[in-house]
């Protein structure tokens, strides 16, 4: 087992590229899970909110946006949409980036 995080990640995606598409779609999706989560948690401390500001503007309960922001839970779209808002965003699809390690490969 590695020691240092990038070594970590970096075993992951050669099981993941080993094991084949499925593996590979599957890391890809956790990718963005988890970068969905940082994105909406800079984005509130940005606007200086508090997660109980946030859920006063959006209807969202607080303890329902701390698993979102800490990945614990997959937000359906209306849950997204409802946390956007206040921060001034909007859910939409946006172009993928290929600079990841996976899809240099």
């Amino acid at each position: 087992m590695s020691t240092r995080f990038e070594d970590f990640v970096r075993e992951v995606e050669e099981e993941a590229l080993a094991e084949g598409p499925h593996a590979v779609a599957e890391l890809e999706a956790f990718r963005g899970h988890f970068a969905l989560a940082q994105d909406i948690r800079e984005l509130r401390k940005a606007r200086h909110l508090t997660q109980k500001q946030l859920a006063a503007a959006s209807g969202i309960d607080q303890s329902e946006i701390s698993r979102i922001e800490r990945a614990q839970t997959n937000a359906n779209s209306a849950t997204l949409a409802a946390l956007l808002a206040p921060l001034g965003c909007r859910l939409g699809p946006v172009p993928l980036q290929r600079d990841t390690v996976l899809a240099a490969r």
